[in-house]
């Protein structure tokens, strides 16, 4: 008697436990994924911690994927943005 009592005491934890819903949907499902893009190259870079370098610029961050293209940028930003929005980049 004591075995089927714990039996279904145990079963109606675990199926509980199953039904039980998030009240939130997990942030990692609603969020977006974000390819970000050398402006320079056209390269992409799998994430932010592994872009080469960083820069700000009027308030929009750019990601590097090599050490040549963050001082291509620094030349001129508004001229290699405005090439990479047509989707022309330089070869490297």
């Amino acid at each position: 008697m004591k075995i089927v009592l714990l039996t279904t005491v145990v079963l109606s934890l675990i199926s509980g436990a199953a039904f039980a819903a998030p009240s939130q949907p997990a942030k990692a499902a609603s969020a977006k994924k974000v390819v970000l893009i050398c402006p320079v190259t056209g390269t992409k870079i799998a994430s932010a911690a592994q872009a080469y370098s960083h820069e700000a610029y009027k308030g929009k961050t750019y990601y590097f994927c090599c050490p040549a293209c963050k001082p291509a940028f620094d030349k001129n930003p508004g001229k290699v943005i405005a090439s990479a929005a047509r989707g022309k980049y330089q070869p490297m």
